[in-house]
């Protein structure tokens, strides 16, 4: 499928998917975030593609919304696509929120490889993946407060999850743009690496996830450590025992075990 403004590239085991808007700093519009929920889908299904790397073209990862096109429109009520109604506000089908949603619940594992600036929405879209690798030269601002709005695109639950109350709300509250050794330190990022190394650690992490379990069962623990986050410790239980019983019946389960036996590296199948 041809994009505009997203570029896909088969690295290996992994897909690198970037935001491409170089001039905006990669800041998200419509069309930008109908592509990528159309190449979400797409992966999804796609049995060669065990990773994501998430990144953006240029010097930026992604600069949030297009403030200049908000300001042409007259704010951000005049270009939010199909609005939901205040009681329908899951994020399922429209927009940004519908696309970090996806993101979040997509089945592969994924890294995201900020290489410049990550403002709003680019914060929404990296909490949304599994790993958060940066640049020396990322700068991370979630400043939907400066912008008078709160976070709409899905990312707070993500952000209380990953940094507990406290970190989020000073995070949101002084609307800072900080730098990534300081993102690191409260536990937003995973490494922070040299500019010139940030894709080669995210495609060496990418062949190490792959090379370290089947993809069924990476799948599926993936779902179930998401899960986890929202459910009951008894809940967890029961559905860890569902996966447990489905996964003993995969082909590569019983390659796993024969391999460990002949002393050999494993060959998946993802059946």
């Amino acid at each position: 499928m041809e994009y505009t403004y997203i570029k896909v590239e088969r690295r290996g085991p992994a897909e690198v998917l970037s935001l491409n808007d170089p001039a905006t700093l990669n800041a998200v519009n419509h069309e930008m975030m109908e592509e990528m929920a159309a190449e979400l889908s797409r992966v999804e299904g796609d049995a060669e593609t065990r990773v994501l790397v998430l990144t953006g073209e240029g010097r930026g990862f992604c600069s949030g919304a297009n403030i200049k096109h908000m300001a042409e429109a007259g704010g951000a009520r005049e270009i939010e696509a199909e609005p939901p109604s205040v009681d329908d506000l899951t994020p399922h089908l429209t927009y940004t929120r519908g696309v970090i949603y996806r993101l979040w619940k997509l089945s592969k594992p994924t890294i995201a490889a900020i290489n410049g600036p990550c403002i709003t929405t680019g914060v929404g879209l990296s909490a949304a993946c599994d790993f958060r690798i940066a640049s020396d030269q990322a700068r991370i601002g979630w400043i939907f407060l400066r912008r008078g709005l709160p976070p709409d695109d899905g990312s707070l639950g993500l952000l209380v999850k990953l940094l507990g109350y406290s970190k989020t709300y000073k995070l949101g509250l002084l609307g800072e743009i900080i730098p990534a050794q300081e993102a690191l330190d409260i536990g937003l990022l995973d490494q922070v690496v040299p500019a010139d190394e940030l894709l080669p650690t995210c495609l060496e992490l990418a062949e190490r996830i792959a090379d370290a379990g089947p993809p069924l069962a990476q799948q599926m623990f993936k779902r179930l450590a998401v899960e986890a986050q929202f459910s009951t410790y008894e809940d967890t239980a029961r559905q860890v025992r569902l996966a447990f019983q489905t996964l003993t019946e995969t082909e590569d389960h019983a390659e796993a075990v024969r391999a460990f036996a002949e002393k050999r590296p494993p060959r998946w199948t993802g059946r």
